[in-house]
């Protein structure tokens, strides 16, 4: 199985809050609002008796930093995890996101420059497309 990729998750997630400025494994600390993509826990594929698995699961952290207003990044930290959230069938570049499970929504406090940061972390069950 072909594994989902950070930049195919912050792809569709910048096309659903039609936002740009979210990207994957990095963030550019130079804006005030940016979104970042980030691998929550070492990927461990899937094991099945007597045959593959079907679906993996992607282990996320989802970084927000919003401005300067701790009620704003929390706003947008509460619409990125139902964003996650109310993933189900939604298809990627390569892959089926079958359905998400936000784990945490929590505020990590201010950076060095007094942006918010408040990090979403969220398993995503998929599976690859098969558009045959």
């Amino acid at each position: 199985m072909n594994y989902l990729t950070l930049l195919e998750i912050a792809d569709m997630l910048a096309e659903n809050m039609d936002f740009e400025n979210i990207t994957a494994g990095t963030i550019d600390s130079s804006l005030n609002e940016t979104i970042g993509v980030y691998q929550r826990a070492d990927f461990v594929p899937r094991e099945c008796i007597g045959t593959d698995s079907s679906y993996e699961t992607a282990k996320l952290r989802v970084l927000i930093r919003w401005g300067t207003n701790p009620s704003t990044a929390e706003a947008k930290a509460a619409e990125t995890a139902g964003l996650i959230r109310a993933l189900r069938d939604m298809p990627t570049a390569a892959h089926v996101i079958k359905f998400a499970d936000v784990k945490a929504v929590r505020s990590i406090g201010k950076d060095e420059k007094g942006i918010c940061e408040y990090i979403v972390d969220a398993d995503i069950i998929y599976t690859e497309r098969n558009d045959e």
